[in-house]
């Protein structure tokens, strides 16, 4: 996970306007079809299309059924799929999804499905998913390591380039205390050792990155 920024060339609003087009059209076709796959890494343009996804697949989802007795309507929202294999990538683009996930999952389920591999950024995404609903397949091969960066200029910048790397780890433990059952200290120690740390499908769930081996 990188804390590295690529450049997008790409027109940002444009792009949006047309993934919301699109999801229009597939939801029109195939209304029951209501996930969004994150293959690959995780950076600008796959956290700029996630994040339109979510938020145009919430409100596709949105119904609303008169409640007579309070005399106003009852909404609710029908879940999303969010399909992971992923070797992790940028930790300002993982952010982005991720605090979208939190406002999402508020009013409307994301049920998270790891499979073939979720390393790196995309431990967060799958155990962002809403409680209860997060899956991960048999043979999936899960990775966790710390926030890394590439640092380059004069001795102010690196000491600035650093100062945001900690920041973000710092904030990358935090959310998996409050997603997970791992502990502050024993996320601590796992980073601590400065090498990828590879687990299985069922670590995953007695760590409480995901809820039931699929």
């Amino acid at each position: 996970m990188s804390e590295e920024k690529e450049i997008d060339s790409t027109d940002g609003d444009q792009a949006s306007l047309e993934n919301l087009m699109l999801l229009s059209e597939l939801s029109n076709e195939l209304p029951s079809v209501r996930s969004i796959s994150a293959y690959g890494e995780i950076n600008e343009e796959q956290g700029k299309i996630i994040t339109t996804s979510l938020n145009c697949l919430k409100e596709l989802g949105r119904k609303e059924e008169p409640n007579e007795k309070m005399g106003v309507s009852d909404i609710s929202y029908e879940p999303i799929d969010l399909l992971l294999s992923t070797e992790g990538g940028n930790v300002q683009d993982m952010f982005a999804i991720y605090d979208c996930m939190r406002d999402i999952r508020k009013e409307c389920d994301i049920n998270t499905f790891g499979v073939g591999k979720v390393m790196s950024a995309g431990i967060l995404l799958l155990a962002g998913g809403s409680p209860g609903k997060r899956r991960v397949g048999k043979h999936c091969r899960l990775m966790m390591h710390s926030v890394q960066g590439g640092h380059f200029g004069s001795i102010k910048e690196l000491e600035t380039d650093i100062r945001e790397v900690r920041w973000y780890q710092e904030q990358f433990i935090k959310a998996l205390v409050e997603e997970t059952k791992l502990s502050y200290k024993e996320l601590k120690s796992i980073f601590r050792k400065k090498t990828d740390t590879y687990f299985d499908a069922e670590q995953a769930v007695k760590w409480g990155i995901a809820d039931e081996i699929v």
